[in-house]
């Protein structure tokens, strides 16, 4: 028997064994490794797809996701807001001087509930420009006996011109005065007498309506309280 052909020894077979043993721990190791590849491979695409840097969907700069376009946009048939480039009160003691704010306080109540929902003007087309108009309220007196109803409205450039033409059309007297446009209209009789006085000017419009009190200088005092 050749050595080639020999029984092979103890020793042989433990070497045998540890080198199959080194190989499946070597093969498992693989294994291991190439699956932590690919889960990590898939965590950074699922960020990508949905989360915040720019993947689909997301709020970066990737296809479909800009924070632009997944912002609402606003409607285009919003009505447009008065730019505000004059007075704009926030109570009625700052639309009068002192002593017109005394004045009326004497001569009846402040906003009193029996005229709370009469309007500024008594011709109908100029009380229907006035209804929706952003502003405020200050009304004197009581109904059926004496008030003054004034309303201190912020309008467009729009608006202000369709006022104007609504006053003219109704036959108001209208005129220039202290930097804006004045429309007047009185009506006296037998059982006592009303009126209307609209002034506009910028994004402003005073309108008074009055019953039995024609308190002077009113309009004249707001101007100048207002524009100074």
């Amino acid at each position: 028997m050749t050595a080639d052909s020999a029984a092979p020894t103890p020793n042989d077979r433990v070497r045998r064994r540890n080198i199959t043993l080194a190989i499946a721990a070597g093969i498992v190791l693989i294994v291991v490794l190439v699956a932590g590849v690919l889960v990590g491979m898939q965590g950074l695409g699922g960020t990508n797809a949905g989360g915040s840097d720019g993947g689909a969907g997301g709020s970066g700069s990737g296809a479909g996701g800009s924070s632009e376009t997944a912002r609402p946009q606003p409607s285009e048939s919003a009505a447009a807001a008065p730019v505000i480039t004059g007075p704009n009160p926030q109570s009625c003691d700052q639309v009068y001087s002192t002593r017109m704010f005394a004045t009326l306080e004497a001569g009846g109540p402040l906003n009193d509930e029996t005229i709370a929902e009469e309007p500024a003007s008594s011709t109908p087309a100029v009380a229907a420009l006035l209804a929706d108009l952003p502003g405020l309220r200050c009304s004197w007196g009581e109904a059926g006996e004496f008030a003054i109803i004034t309303e201190v409205k912020q309008v467009t450039a729009e608006q202000s011109a369709a006022a104007l033409a609504a006053l003219r059309a109704a036959d108001f007297s209208c005129y220039a005065e202290a930097g804006g446009t004045r429309c007047v209209v009185q009506d006296d009789s037998e059982g006592g007498s009303s009126g209307q006085s609209h002034f506009l000017r910028e994004n402003v419009w005073l309108a008074t309506d009055w019953l039995n009190w024609p308190q002077a200088g009113y309009t004249a005092d707001m101007v100048r309280t207002l524009w100074g």
